[in-house]
């Protein structure tokens, strides 16, 4: 393939076009890289509910020069608040107008649309860099290139390959070898709920995380061409475990007694949502490298990790602008970029993905059975220093200017 697009800078194969592959490329042909993308899904689909955005992931899509049009297709909070299981009373836990030196402020909105955001923002700097119903099964270094290899037996050249391609990464798997994933004992649920079927308290601005001591809900708006809904997802404690991929389908019968005895409203966002998924909830090793010659990895391929910090896309926009500012500060040295790159990046992955995971005993937690012990435990574990110490370092890292030695 040709490089006039790079102008003499190294021609970058990303296999997936998901949040991390777009986001790299953005930002590679930004910087004027060359880039092209291999998605094995043959458009862009209406796949995943919503997202957080936090501070850290919104500097990088301000670093894209996305900030105006994200605004457009956000509902943003005016409070998080903590919900008691049974009766919905809440508690708030918004630090935005505290004294605290990190931004707490959320940008919320619908995966889809995202996407959406994103996949134009590519394809205005390179039309036709997105290649569709491609799907990547393995890479190899050959001569100072890296080849990517296609389902169909054909392989394409590059100076660079990153698997931006999830938590069951064929990327990953090519250099690195199989990853075990052991489940964590709790199963997902997601959904959308159109706002109009939903009673009025719904319509309130809020981030939502309903508490109990079994499961956890959280919820919160999201719009989708104008039209309003609730985007919730709830983790329940299970000792049997579903498929490991948050687009199966799940039954609401199934929902609905897992949330007995739950507050009518979260009943009635699985009730009225338009869909149902159900998956189980996995963790694999965290990996201490992520790059071998001039293949490396991005987000979940190389850090997938529970939701319960809400970071996961945060942390995989982290990743793809360091990737980028790594090539960029050296074009000619792609190994030492890639080496760079793990070195700035896999100790705060690795920490953000163990800190995730131990909020699962915090959110599920036999304190909050019965209200006179659930209250003080809430305010106990969502006080305001409570919150700041699990998040602020969270919040204040800066991907777009952190030291990349």
């Amino acid at each position: 393939m040709s490089n006039s697009q790079g102008k003499g800078r190294p021609h970058v194969l990303i296999a997936g076009a998901g949040m991390g592959g777009l986001t790299l490329a953005a930002a590679l042909l930004q910087k004027g890289f060359d880039v092209d993308v291999y998605e094995q899904a043959p458009e862009l689909r209406e796949v995943g509910a919503g997202l957080w955005i936090s501070a850290n992931g919104a500097r990088v899509l301000d670093a894209l020069g996305l900030k105006r049009v994200i605004e457009a297709i956000n509902l943003p909070p005016q409070d998080r608040v903590v919900r008691f299981w049974k009766t919905g009373e809440e508690h708030s836990v918004y630090t935005r107008n505290s004294d605290s030196k990190a931004d707490h402020t959320l940008i919320q909105v619908l995966r889809a649309e995202l996407q959406r955001v994103l996949h134009d923002a590519v394809v205005k700097l390179k039309p036709g860099a997105v290649h569709f119903g491609v799907r990547s099964v393995g890479v190899e270094n050959v001569s100072g290139r890296a080849r990517l290899l296609l389902e169909d037996g054909t392989a394409v050249e590059g100076d660079v390959v990153v698997g931006c391609d999830g938590a069951h990464s064929r990327i990953r798997q090519s250099i690195f070898g199989p990853a075990p994933a052991r489940y964590t004992g709790a199963n997902a649920w997601r959904g959308l709920a159109p706002m109009e079927k939903l009673k009025p308290q719904h319509r309130r601005p809020l981030a939502s995380t309903w508490v109990g001591p079994t499961a956890h809900v959280t919820t919160y708006p999201v719009q989708r061409n104008g039209e309003e809904f609730v985007s919730f997802s709830g983790q329940v404690d299970s000792e049997t475990w579903q498929t490991e991929s948050w687009s199966e389908r799940g039954e609401l019968a199934d929902a609905l007694k897992d949330f007995e005895g739950w507050h009518q409203d979260i009943l009635d966002l699985f009730i009225h949502s338009e869909n149902l998924f159900r998956w189980g909830i996995f963790v694999r090793d965290p990996l201490d490298r992520w790059s071998k010659g001039r293949v490396t990895l991005v987000g979940d391929a190389c850090h997938s990790m529970t939701p319960y910090l809400g970071m996961g896309v945060n942390l995989t926009f982290e990743d793809a602008y360091v990737l980028a500012r790594s090539l960029e500060s050296t074009p000619g040295d792609v190994e030492g970029a890639l080496k760079r790159y793990d070195a700035a990046r896999i100790e705060r992955a690795n920490r953000t993905k163990a800190k995730s995971l131990e909020m699962l005993p915090i959110f599920h937690n036999p304190e909050l059975a019965r209200s006179e012990t659930a209250w003080p435990y809430i305010q106990s574990q969502w006080s305001e220093e409570a919150v700041r110490a699990r998040y602020d370092w969270l919040l204040a890292y800066d991907a777009t200017t952190v030291e990349i030695r």
